[in-house]
């Protein structure tokens, strides 16, 4: 699989001139691994809009770059998260999403991008990758060069939150971050999946039981709950490594699962049981080996805990298999 252009783009919130030197690292490692000499950066990449500061541009010119970034890159990887990223949707049409299953554009992001990385997969059925993509040079690179070169990954999860499956788990992931999830799905028409062939992953920053509370209500009033084929939970709430972050994922884990246990209970009796895991190394400020999750793509999980992602091929431009 080959990347003849490649790109950084901003379309949510900007980040710090002190991120340059890892953006500059990453983009040398895609330079040199894909034998690229020219790579896009994105005008807003460090820039604020006048009016609202904590995006980096207008609505009108981040739709302007990302429509420019579907027409004309291979891989698109947004450098930050934050808010601001679902503007960019209300400016999407048939034509927009047309281009994307026709080009198949790769695109990684995490967070705020987890609303488009979703939406693309759903109107266009192109797989993305959900990783930040600042970390590539953390002792990361490796998996991510080879999930996006078309083979399998491996990571190794921490804990069953029920008991195990039976056999092993199949199906495509999905999720990212959780309040943006959700978000993605609070529409009056929201989008319509078979939750029956999907694994949800997620992970969250700076939610408490009650926060978390909501968005599961949320979930559960999409019917998710009822049909999906297995969660994957990462970090949830706050991010530093002191007793009391250690506490607060203690709870939000006993909470998720005290509250979907009717849920689990039904599906027992259903013959479809739900099975959750516990990562380590799923979410926000994580650092190495931190796991990569191809939206729209594929995961197994088997009963030792052990994940195999991968995301298929990319076909070439000219229809060949690249």
């Amino acid at each position: 699989m080959s990347f003849e252009k490649i790109g950084f783009i901003a379309p949510s919130t900007c980040i710090p001139r002190c991120e340059k030197p890892a953006l500059g690292k990453t983009a040398h490692l895609l330079r040199k691994a894909f034998d690229v000499k020219d790579i896009y950066f994105s005008p807003h990449l460090y820039s604020s809009d006048e009016d609202i500061d904590h995006v980096t541009a207008t609505a009108e010119a981040r739709a302007e770059v990302f429509k420019r970034a579907i027409r004309e890159l291979d891989l698109i990887i947004s450098v930050a998260g934050g808010t601001g990223a679902e503007d960019i949707l209300r400016r999407m049409d048939k034509k927009d999403y047309r281009i994307i299953r026709e080009r198949r554009p790769l695109f990684i992001g995490f967070s705020d991008f987890t609303f488009l990385l979703n939406e693309i997969y759903h109107m266009s059925r192109v797989p993305a990758v959900y990783f930040p993509s600042l970390k590539l040079g953390q002792g990361n690179f490796k998996k991510i060069f080879a999930l996006i070169s078309g083979e399998e990954i491996q990571y190794q999860g921490q804990a069953w939150l029920t008991p195990p499956p039976p056999r092993r788990l199949s199906g495509i992931p999905i999720g990212g971050n959780l309040s943006t999830f959700v978000n993605f799905l609070n529409r009056k028409k929201p989008p319509r999946f078979s939750w029956r062939r999907h694994v949800l992953f997620f992970e969250d920053i700076q939610v408490d039981v009650e926060d978390l509370h909501r968005l599961l209500a949320a979930l559960r009033r999409h019917n998710v709950f009822k049909e999906i084929k297995g969660i994957v939970v990462g970090s949830v709430g706050q991010t530093n490594k002191n007793s009391h972050a250690k506490k607060q994922q203690r709870e939000a884990l006993r909470f998720i699962r005290t509250y979907l246990d009717d849920v689990i209970r039904d599906r027992r009796k259903r013959g479809f049981p739900l099975p959750i895991l516990v990562v380590s190394n799923f979410g926000h400020y994580r650092q190495r080996n931190l796991m990569a999750v191809p939206i729209g793509g594929k995961v197994t999980i088997s009963k030792s805990k052990k994940l195999t992602f991968w995301i298929g091929r990319r076909p070439a431009k000219n229809g060949q298999s690249s």
